[in-house]
């Protein structure tokens, strides 16, 4: 499953038109991005020059895996062993010594990841070079330059190939196997553990992820009040007893070979209260509105209004405590992703892009109700990835 050939014209393009030679990538999604290659433990090296040249530095133990995936020449070695106390980044600089010299560009501009930024999990723990990788190339190429290239790659992931969005679309299918449980694992008296567990199987024995490499997910659940506590910016499953007429908050994200899905539906603990159908009818004409908002062209404030003026049509709009999306794809939620579905975003929407669309409502000490759907853009309006 080699990179696919738009994503490598788009990507040279870009770069012919910035002004770096040479870009040097070692986060994982970045790798994935220039190379097709998804890295497992953070220790790969993806350099791709102006003219096509296109190398990744690979551990020894992850070069079978980057083969089946990856388009770049490939370049083994070993960031540790039992003859050495050595980190992975001196075990770098050999082969990335070679890397440069190859490029014959002594004094090339070099675009690097210098500023912060978002990266989704590929494993449990992952490297992390930081600074230390800029002094090396320092030490490698004195007389480079080095400047930021993080706006670039950011502008570049916005807009996916049609590879990518099968990827999306495969990440989104395999996550709606967990869905399709949900409702019937709920149930007053069960931990929102237990609950979590329940879907969480489900996921992870869909035969919807034969064929990928890696499937990962994450599934939680928060009732009651905790479900008001959502609004913050991550999810936590806790030990809490689901009671009767509870609002339960089912969030997931989900990833197949490296692209990520951001999914949230929320479920009544037995009969819904005419609050609760308040609020539902509310979000759902939000919803309805966000995605008829959505078409090339359109921005992402103009996106967020649409879905927060029913909101606060409906009485809900104090209660409508965040944007109403971000960026999905590349990573399942980054604020910086591309578009910013935000009331100040001046992200213009293309054909290709993805994110979310998530209207919700928080009542503290009660609960909260969101329903969020990965989109993509069309070039008729929107396209519903997660519509289950």
């Amino acid at each position: 499953m080699l990179i696919d050939p738009e994503r490598q014209a788009r990507t040279l393009a870009a770069l012919a038109a910035s002004p770096h030679d040479v870009l040097i990538c070692d986060s994982a999604t970045e790798v994935l991005l220039l190379t097709g290659y998804w890295p497992v433990m953070g220790a790969s090296i993806a350099v791709l020059s102006v003219d096509g040249a296109l190398k990744v530095i690979v551990p020894e133990d992850e070069v079978e895996l980057a083969s089946r995936t990856s388009c770049a020449e490939i370049i083994p070695y070993q960031p540790a062993g039992l003859d050495t106390l050595n980190n992975p980044l001196q075990m770098l600089k050999e082969p990335l010594r070679s890397v440069m010299k190859a490029l014959q560009a002594p004094k090339a501009k070099v675009g690097m990841q210098l500023e912060n930024g978002v990266q989704p999990s590929s494993y449990a723990v992952s490297y992390q070079f930081r600074a230390s990788l800029l002094e090396l190339l320092r030490e490698l190429q004195p007389q480079s330059h080095f400047a930021s290239c993080d706006e670039l790659l950011e502008q570049v992931k916005a807009v996916k190939t049609p590879r990518e969005l099968g990827l999306i679309q495969k990440s989104c299918d395999v996550a709606a196997a967990g869905f399709n449980v949900a409702q019937s694992s709920i149930h007053p008296g069960m931990h929102e553990t237990e609950i979590a567990a329940a879907i969480q199987g489900a996921f992870e024995t869909t035969t919807q992820a034969e064929g990928l490499e890696r499937s990962y997910g994450y599934f939680f659940c928060m009732s009651g009040p905790n479900s008001a506590k959502a609004a913050a910016a991550y999810a936590r499953t806790r030990r809490r007893v689901v009671e009767e007429g509870d609002l339960v908050m089912i969030h997931a994200n989900t990833c197949a070979d490296g692209y990520w899905t951001d999914l949230t539906r929320t479920y009544t603990a037995g009969r819904p209260s005419q609050k609760q159908n308040d609020i539902r009818i509310a979000i759902d004409a939000a919803r309805a509105a966000g995605l008829s908002a959505i078409h090339p062209r359109a921005t992402g404030h103009e996106v967020d209004r649409a879905a927060r003026d029913v909101m606060k049509s409906h009485g809900f709009g104090s209660e409508f405590k965040h944007a109403a999306g971000h960026g999905v794809g590349f990573a399942a939620a980054n604020p910086n992703g591309r578009p910013r579905i935000h009331p100040l975003s001046p992200d213009v929407l293309e054909a290709g892009m993805t994110f979310n669309l998530e209207p919700a409502a928080y009542f503290e000490g009660y609960g909260g109700m969101r329903h969020c759907n990965v989109i993509a853009v069309t070039s008729d309006g929107a396209k519903v990835m997660t519509d289950f």
